[in-house]
């Protein structure tokens, strides 16, 4: 009767509600994306060039200090923190090899 008919538009209610929030969720993420790239083009037009980059990431690769360019990464990139502690682990990961007698 009326109350199974009443449960099915809940039911259908809710469903569409976990789905707007699932899009929400992902429209929030690119959102975040989108703010970030247009963070790094006006980076780069207030002076960051594509060559200090280049020439930090060269470093980066050449050296047995990570640990001192993650900053630069980090400003330069502007990491999320989750990001920043992924190249840190990358970071403790090749200076043990490094290392290695």
């Amino acid at each position: 009767g009326r109350l199974e008919e009443s449960e099915k538009v809940a039911d259908a209610l809710c469903r569409e509600r976990d789905a707007l929030r699932v899009q929400l969720e992902s429209l929030k993420d690119e959102r975040a994306r989108v703010s970030r790239v247009e963070g790094f083009e006006e980076r780069f037009k207030e002076g960051v060039s594509i060559e200090y980059l280049r020439n930090v990431l060269i470093k980066y690769i050449e050296t047995q200090d990570h640990a001192k360019l993650i900053p630069v990464f980090h400003t330069l990139l502007d990491f999320t923190p989750q990001e920043k502690q992924r190249l840190e682990a990358a970071s403790r990961r090749l200076d043990a090899t490094w290392n290695k007698p």
